[in-house]
């Protein structure tokens, strides 16, 4: 994997980051118990494949559905120290 500067920091990030949008399991809220278990472990599995690749930057945002619960399940398994995650969240005026 090829990594580069992140900014003015000192962070390397990867070329390409492993985006959250399209390996959920729906886009409206869910209760957690709904989610099938063969998606939860296609995301799992997405996620170990994209760091054995060495795509260490998972993004998501709070628009991408269950994205977001659903890596909830998986990031406290990984190394900390391996990974980036990007997530946005909506502001309130």
């Amino acid at each position: 994997m090829r990594y580069r500067r992140f900014g003015r920091t000192e962070l390397a990030m990867p070329v390409f980051s492993c985006g959250g949008m399209r390996y959920q399991h729906k886009w409206q809220d869910v209760d957690p118990n709904d989610i099938p278990r063969a998606n939860q472990e296609n995301l799992e599995a997405t996620i170990h494949r994209a760091l054995d690749l060495g795509v260490n930057h998972i993004e998501t945002a709070r628009g991408y559905g269950t994205s977001e619960m659903q890596l909830g399940r998986i990031l406290p398994k990984l190394p900390r120290d391996n990974s980036r995650n990007n997530g946005s969240h909506p502001r309130s005026h």
